[in-house]
């Protein structure tokens, strides 16, 4: 028998910028019309505002690694857990990350509670997998690639997608945007959005490196506006500022996380990403070329679009290395085309929404709810 309605707690280290918060909260957005009430359990962050805006009820629980390696604080953690799923009579949880998501599991397990544990990449570690499986967690695969690699550890899980709420996500002017960072009209703007860490941050440094090689031996006047932020956020900084002095203009704008991707996508003739950002510039009717941590996959274009979601644009499998010149090479051919860019923009837009409406994902999230219910 299906429940009527669900109390659903989903727990994340933070509230920070990323795409698991985006995605997590599109997920919210929608459930409540689905039958799922969602409450939140975790640490704060920048996102807080936005739940709090789609009606999910927040409770502040620190959960980051650096605040689990206390034991005593462990303890706490556990029991308030507990003490939340008591007080809203969840009646499951659903967990993305580790090490926050054993402490939710381990809690819900003493209370009988069925846990949901979403992996959003291949870089969460063997062993805390493994902890997960033992602890009774039902696995949620966000690509095949990620489920490929829980396959190999003996871990089963039902594949569902990242969904994209196409009312956030929606082609619109940007000109406004364009004045405030004084890009001159008709100039070319390529938009990369990420995390500023790890590989994410090293295709950063080579978009900014092909990107001035452009602009000092083709004479294309290219700007690249850069959206995010990370550990390696200073490096890029000036990186940044060294090309500018170069070209003696600045053609890289920093911006820092956005909360509004919009219009930072809309702004773009061009957008680089992989993963949740490809998708999301894709619903704005964006071109994408698609480099992620795993490496380069290259335009996501008609011919390749199952081959694209089988490598996750890049995030969780890829074609190649990517480096300078050949991301270098792929803009300069994409610019030389506008036409056929806006083609491909268009075409990934139907595509992205035939393939990836957060209302199918959701209802997919609730059929599985159900199931262990």
């Amino acid at each position: 028998m299906t429940r009527n309605r669900i109390r659903l707690l989903m727990v994340m280290d933070s509230l920070a910028v990323g795409g698991t918060e985006t995605y997590v909260l599109s997920l919210v957005k929608a459930f409540p019309s689905l039958g799922v009430m969602p409450v939140y359990a975790g640490g704060t962050g920048v996102m807080y505002e936005a739940y709090a805006r789609a009606g999910c009820p927040i409770h502040r629980v620190g959960l980051t690694a650096e605040q689990l390696m206390d034991p005593a604080w462990q303890k706490q953690a556990e029991s308030a857990l507990m003490q939340i799923m008591r007080s809203r009579r969840i009646d499951l949880v659903h967990i993305h990350q580790t090490p926050s998501g054993l402490y939710a599991a381990e809690a819900a397990r003493k209370l009988g509670i069925p846990v949901v544990f979403t992996v959003h990449g291949a870089y969460y570690p063997q062993d805390q997998l493994q902890l997960m499986k033992t602890a009774g967690c039902t696995f949620v695969s966000v690509s095949p690639p990620v489920q490929a690699y829980l396959d190999q550890q003996g871990i089963p899980s039902h594949l569902i997608a990242n969904g994209i709420d196409f009312e956030q996500y929606r082609s619109e002017p940007s000109s406004y945007l364009r004045t405030k960072l004084r890009i001159p009209e008709g100039e070319k703007v390529v938009v990369y959005a990420s995390r500023l860490a790890w590989d994410k941050a090293a295709v950063c440094a080579m978009l900014i490196r092909a990107a001035r090689a452009i602009r000092l031996n083709e004479g294309i006047p290219l700007h690249v506006v850069i959206a995010g932020s990370g550990n390696q956020a200073a490096a890029i900084a000036e990186l940044a500022e060294a090309a500018n002095l170069e070209c003696r203009t600045s053609f890289v704008h920093l911006v820092g996380n956005q909360m509004q991707l919009r219009d930072y996508y809309n702004l773009g003739d061009l957008v680089v990403g992989t993963g949740r950002v490809a998708l999301e510039a894709m619903a704005c009717g964006k071109p994408v070329l698609a480099i992620g941590n795993h490496g380069y996959f290259g335009f996501v274009n008609q011919p390749v679009y199952d081959e694209a979601w089988q490598y996750y644009f890049g995030d969780h499998d890829s074609k190649e290395r990517p480096s300078e010149q050949r991301i270098g090479e792929a803009i300069s051919e994409a610019l030389a085309f506008p036409g056929k860019l806006e083609e491909m923009g268009r075409q990934g837009q139907a595509w992205a929404r035939e393939h990836f409406l957060i209302r199918d994902k959701a209802l997919q999230m609730r059929q599985l709810y159900d199931s262990l219910l």
